[in-house]
């Protein structure tokens, strides 16, 4: 059954850089992850923006391996091959996905 809770906050802060992200239509994904969770090498067929909230990720790219963290953006254009591993404590990101941006290349 929908429930709808009347509101109880006057305000909900999102940091600016998150707002930013979002597309013309379209979302933000917030995710969680837990410590050692691994997103195996894998591409999208879109544009990501992540932003690191919380935490602190293992992420590979074609640039090769780096630590991220709270504050950290990672811009992913489309048919980029990546991977990820929570480190200890987990992780939390906000996921931008847009359409490729004119003129790039997609897998």
């Amino acid at each position: 059954m929908t429930e709808i809770i009347a509101g109880t906050r006057a305000e909900f802060a999102i940091d600016p850089a998150i707002l930013e992200l979002l597309p013309d239509q379209g979302c933000v994904e917030l995710q969680r992850d837990a410590p050692g969770k691994v997103h195996h090498f894998h591409t999208h067929p879109v544009d990501e923006i992540l932003v690191i909230i919380k935490g602190a990720l293992k992420f590979w790219c074609e640039d090769g391996m780096r630590i991220v963290g709270p504050g950290d953006i990672i811009k992913l254009p489309a048919g980029t091959l990546h991977q990820s591993e929570a480190l200890e404590g987990g992780a939390i990101y906000a996921i931008a996905m847009r359409p490729p941006a004119a003129g790039s290349t997609s897998n």
